[in-house]
C-alpha cells in the first residue's frame, strides 16, 4: 500500500497507473500524453507522474470539429477510421440492396422503359378510338392526334435527358452497373 504524503498527490498519476486505470496500453497513454504536450506534475521514486485534471482530456477528448460535416468526410479522417467508414458503407451499401432500397440502375432503365413504352401506345391509339367509337371528325382528331403528339415529344425529351444525365459519367461515357 503506498502512502500519501499531501493531498494533491492522490491525483498526480504515473503512466503504468493510468495505463492500469483505465486498460489502455502504457505505451499509447505514453504516446497520447506526449503528442497532447501534458507537462509533467512531480516525480515520484523516479518515475514522472501527471495530472489527472491534465491527463483526462489528453486520453478521452476527441478532436474538436469546426464543420459538423467533417465528421463524414473520409478525406479528414485517419486511416484507421477512413477504413472503417468505408467498411460500414459497403455493408449499408449490401444491406440496403437486399432490402430493395436500393434498385441497380440498369433494373430501373428497364421497368422506366416498359412503363414508358405502355403509356405511349395508349397514347397512340387514342386517336383510333375517338374516331371509330366517338364518331369525332377528322379535324377534331387531327387537333387530338397533335395534342398527342406534343406530349408524346415532351415525354421522350424528358426521360432522355434525365436518363442520360444519369448514365453518364464524369468523361461522357455510359456508366453500366453489374448485379
Amino acid at each position: 500500500m503506498s502512502s500519501v504524503s499531501n493531498i494533491g498527490d492522490v491525483y498526480h498519476w504515473s503512466i503504468a497507473k493510468i495505463a492500469e486505470a483505465f486498460s489502455i496500453d502504457r505505451k499509447a497513454v505514453k504516446r497520447l500524453l506526449l503528442g497532447a504536450n501534458i507537462p509533467v506534475a512531480g516525480v515520484v521514486k523516479g518515475n514522472s507522474v501527471y495530472a489527472l485534471k491534465d491527463v483526462g482530456p489528453a486520453l478521452f477528448a476527441r478532436a474538436v470539429v469546426s464543420d459538423p460535416d467533417d465528421i463524414h468526410d473520409p478525406s479528414k479522417m485517419e486511416p484507421k477510421e477512413r477504413k472503417d467508414w468505408f467498411q460500414s458503407e459497403n455493408e449499408r451499401i449490401k444491406l440496403e440492396k437486399e432490402q430493395r432500397g436500393l434498385i441497380p440502375v440498369n433494373e430501373v432503365v428497364t421497368v422506366y422503359s416498359a412503363m414508358t413504352k405502355s403509356v405511349v401506345q395508349v397514347l397512340d391509339t387514342i386517336p383510333d378510338i375517338l374516331e371509330r367509337d366517338c364518331a369525332l371528325n377528322p379535324q377534331s382528331v387531327a387537333v387530338v392526334q397533335g395534342a398527342i403528339d406534343d406530349l408524346r415529344t415532351t415525354l421522350s425529351e424528358r426521360t432522355y435527358h434525365a436518363c442520360a444525365i444519369d448514365l453518364m459519367g464524369d468523361k461522357g461515357e455510359v456508366i453500366v452497373e453489374e448485379d
